[in-house]
């Protein structure tokens, strides 16, 4: 057999397809066609059932989230489902009860996991920006935080809590000056203006998350952006959970507005995020704190992803975001960040 790492794309889908069907013989279900649907980090395929019901298998690539990440999904998922009206996926279980499912394969490197979840109907939201969908937006945001801060979630449930910009264990390799939350290391050789000033942003950053009232603190989805979204007949259906984590109710509504600057012109995000607010209103009061910190958390994040991935593109993408970094230490505000 053909060591995996040799395969060609196509090679490696058609290897990996085998691991769809020994995920799926563990479940009751008569299907009538598996369709590859995408590999976007995560390997969906899209399940047909011989009834009639469409369904969405998704295997988690390895080392991306841990099987208590996914399990913790699945108990959310399951407990918005049961206590509210949003319209969230179902996760199907397997028939032994595993929301959460490792397989693997003889020439496939690793466990991956296997989650089977209702379809979600609809079409991205992200091409449907306008104010109105953003008040629903926001709305959306305001009820799940509300459900987050009252759940009491089961024994089980992650631990983890998003509270620096770093909280997923990886290392720490454009501060120079130390550790930025667990799993900390020494700052990659960045030019010293540069360097000086990712410094201060990080402290900035972290001095952010620190300073929030701990009281905030609930389960959050983490990454829904308008792209992790469903519009269908006039609502919105939330997906990808992921993420699903302890964390604030600005870092996460910060991420949300931080994609949603990247993706429109500058005149219109005060508008979409107004209209965001005041849909968030409607539910509960907005937080105390500033968006721009924890945005700005992020695009550090980012900065560290290509150290850690793409080391060689890491000189442009810091000066690329130098002029976004020096109008936000000089105004407190930030301008749409470039695309890299």
């Amino acid at each position: 057999m053909k060591a995996y790492g040799d395969l060609t794309l196509v090679g490696k889908l058609r290897r990996l397809r085998g691991l769809a069907g020994a995920a799926l013989a563990q479940y009751e279900l008569a299907v009538a066609r598996v369709s590859y649907f995408g590999w976007h980090t995560n390997l969906l395929y899209r399940i047909d059932t011989v009834p009639g019901e469409r369904l969405m298998l998704r295997l988690a690539y390895p080392g991306w989230r841990t099987a208590d990440d996914l399990r913790s999904e699945a108990m959310w998922l399951g407990a918005l489902a049961r206590d509210t009206s949003i319209p969230v996926p179902r996760v199907v279980r397997a028939r032994a009860g595993e929301a959460v499912l490792p397989v693997s394969l003889p020439g496939v490197p690793a466990v991956w996991h296997a989650t089977l979840m209702s379809w979600v109907p609809g079409r991205l939201l992200g091409s449907y920006l306008t104010e109105r969908n953003l008040g629903k937006m926001g709305e959306l945001f305001a009820e799940l935080h509300r459900h987050g801060a009252a759940w009491r979630p089961p024994a089980g449930f992650t631990t983890r809590r998003f509270e620096h910009w770093l909280s997923r264990g990886e290392d720490n390799l454009i501060v120079g000056g130390g550790p930025a939350g667990p799993g900390g290391g020494a700052g990659m050789a960045l030019p010293a203006q540069a360097a000086a000033l990712v410094d201060r942003l990080h402290e900035r950053v972290e001095a952010a998350y620190a300073a929030v009232d701990r009281a905030d603190l609930r389960v959050i989805h983490c990454d829904l952006w308008h792209d992790n979204i469903k519009l269908h007949q006039g609502a919105l259906h939330p997906l990808d959970f992921e993420d699903t984590v302890w964390g604030f109710r600005a870092h996460d509504i910060a991420m949300a507005m931080l994609d949603l600057m990247e993706t429109i012109d500058d005149d219109r995000y005060p508008e979409l995020l107004g209209a965001f607010r005041r849909g968030y209103e409607m539910h509960l009061s907005w937080p105390e704190e500033r968006l721009e910190p924890f945005m700005v958390g992020r695009l550090l994040w980012k900065l560290n992803w290509f150290a850690r991935r793409l080391p060689q593109r890491l000189p442009g993408a810091v000066e690329a975001h130098m002029p976004v970094f020096e109008h936000f230490e000089r105004t407190g505000r930030l301008v749409r960040p470039p695309a890299v």
